[in-house]
C-alpha cells in the first residue's frame, strides 16, 4: 500500500470517528437536559392522564392506573426504602424516610 492510500484511508476514518463523537456529544447533551422530572397533565381520547418525563423513557398513566398506584403505595415506600438504601450505600438504620 503506497504512502498516499494509507493517508487517506487514515484521513477517511478520522473523519469518520469525528462525526460519531459528535452525535455521541449531541446525544449526550440531550440526556444532560432531560435530568429532571417534570409530569405533564394531559388527555388521551377524552381521558385525563399524567405524562413522566425525565432521564428515563417517558410514559403516560390514566386515572385507573394512578388509582392502583395509590392504593399500592405503602408497599412502593416500603420497596423504595429497602432498595435506595442498597443503591446509595446507606445503611438502613442511617435514614428512615427515602427522599425522592
Amino acid at each position: 500500500m503506497s504512502p498516499e492510500n494509507e493517508e487517506s484511508d487514515i484521513l477517511k476514518r478520522l473523519r469518520a470517528l469525528e462525526e460519531e463523537n459528535a452525535h455521541l456529544r449531541h446525544l449526550a447533551k440531550s440526556y444532560n437536559v432531560a435530568k429532571t422530572l417534570t409530569v405533564t397533565e394531559g388527555e388521551y381520547k377524552g381521558y385525563p392522564t399524567l405524562t413522566f418525563e425525565g432521564p428515563f423513557r417517558s410514559f403516560t398513566l390514566g386515572i385507573t392506573k394512578l388509582t392502583y398506584l395509590k392504593q399500592a403505595w405503602p408497599e412502593v415506600e416500603s420497596f423504595l426504602q429497602r432498595h435506595a438504601q442498597k443503591k446509595s450505600g446507606q445503611n438502613p438504620t442511617d435514614d428512615d424516610d427515602v427522599k425522592i
